[in-house]
């Protein structure tokens, strides 16, 4: 009995990542996605400025900070 919950603990912990994996989305998808945002938003390196030019526009501001490299190999 012992032998056959310690078989069924480790099957339900090899099976069970791999039922709430997310998929990985193709490297041509990604590329489009980035270059859809990257276009379709003004982008500033400098939030004070941003923050001006939002006063200024009435729009929001949307502040993204980053840790780590951008390709994803942090």
């Amino acid at each position: 009995m012992k032998k056959y919950l310690l078989s069924l603990a480790a099957l339900t912990l090899i099976a069970i990542p791999q039922v709430f994996a997310v998929p990985l989305i193709k490297g041509d998808v990604a590329a489009y996605r980035v270059r859809e945002l990257s276009t379709g938003m003004d982008w500033y390196t400098s939030l004070p400025q941003a923050l001006q030019e939002g006063a200024r526009t009435g729009k929001l501001v949307v502040w993204i900070h980053m840790l780590g490299k951008i390709d994803g190999a942090t």
